[in-house]
C-alpha cells in the first residue's frame, strides 16, 4: 500500500512538473531566441567567421540568447498589470509563476550574458552591456512611448548584430543597420496585437523573417558565405517547431 501510495503521489507530480516547465517556455518566449541568436551568429560570418577565435562564437551566441531572454521576462514583469488585462492567460498574471520570481530570473539570465561576453574581449563586453542597458530602458521606459518603442528595439537588433561582428567597420554598418530597421518595423506593426488574432499571427511570421533577413545578409555579405548563411536559416526549424506549441508574442 505504502509503495503504491508512493508511487501514486510521483505520478501526480509528473504533470505538475510538465506545467511548470512549460510556464516558464511560456514566459521565456523560447522559440523567440533563434530569432535573437542568429543576430550575432550573421554578424560573425558577415565579417569572414572563422579567422578568430572559434571558442569566441558559442560565448558570444549564448550571450545573446541570455540578454534576450533576460528582455523578455522584464517585459512580462513591466506588463503585468497590463496583461492582467489583456493577457490573463500569461504566467505572470495567471500565478504560475511568481513576480518575485520572474524578476530574479531576468536578473539572473542579464548578468549571465555580461558574464558570457567577459571574456571575449572589451569590445565585446561594451556592446553586450551597451545591449543590457537598452534592454532594460526599453523595458522601463521606452515601450510606453510608441515612436521611441520602435526605435529602442531596433537600436537592440542593431546591438545585438554587432556583438556577433566584434567590431564596427564603417563599410559595413549598413548589414546590422538593415535588420535594425526591420525589427523597428515589426515593433511599429505589433503595438495593437493584443486582442487581434490575425495581427498576432502576421507578426509571429515578421519575427521569424528576421532569421531569413539574416542569412540573406551573410549570402550578400563580402564574404559571400552560403554555408555560414545556411547555418544562419538553419535556426528556423527549431523557432517554427516550438512556434506550433509556444507563443511568440
Amino acid at each position: 500500500m505504502l509503495e503504491n501510495g508512493g508511487r501514486f503521489r510521483e505520478n501526480d507530480l509528473m504533470p505538475q512538473a510538465r506545467s511548470t516547465l512549460l510556464s516558464y517556455a511560456q514566459l521565456l518566449r523560447l522559440p523567440n531566441v533563434f530569432t535573437a541568436v542568429a543576430d550575432p551568429l550573421a554578424g560573425w560570418f558577415v565579417i569572414g567567421g572563422g579567422g578568430d577565435p572559434q571558442w569566441q562564437l558559442p560565448l558570444l551566441v549564448g550571450a545573446s540568447g541570455c540578454l534576450y531572454l533576460s528582455g523578455i521576462v522584464f517585459n512580462d514583469c513591466f506588463d503585468y498589470t497590463i496583461d492582467l488585462v489583456e493577457r490573463p492567460e500569461r504566467p505572470l498574471p495567471s500565478g504560475a509563476i511568481k513576480r518575485g520570481t520572474a524578476w530574479a530570473l531576468g536578473a539572473v539570465l542579464m548578468a549571465a550574458g555580461l558574464g558570457l561576453a567577459a571574456p571575449v574581449g572589451k569590445v565585446a563586453f561594451s556592446v553586450a552591456a551597451f545591449l543590457a542597458g537598452m534592454i532594460f530602458f526599453y523595458n522601463s521606459w521606452a515601450r510606453n512611448i510608441p515612436g521611441l518603442r520602435a526605435l529602442a528595439l531596433g537600436a537592440c537588433r542593431f546591438t545585438n548584430f554587432l556583438l556577433g561582428m566584434r567590431c564596427f567597420p564603417a563599410r559595413l554598418v549598413w548589414f546590422p543597420a538593415v535588420i535594425g530597421l526591420y525589427a523597428a518595423g515589426v515593433t511599429f506593426l505589433s503595438r495593437h496585437e493584443a486582442g487581434h488574432p490575425r495581427l498576432q499571427a502576421a507578426v509571429k511570421q515578421l519575427l521569424l523573417g528576421i532569421i531569413v533577413v539574416d542569412a540573406l545578409l551573410v549570402a550578400v555579405s563580402p564574404m559571400g558565405d552560403w554555408i555560414g548563411a545556411g547555418l544562419v536559416l538553419s535556426l528556423l526549424v527549431p523557432a517554427v517547431v516550438l512556434g506550433r506549441v509556444i507563443a511568440m508574442t
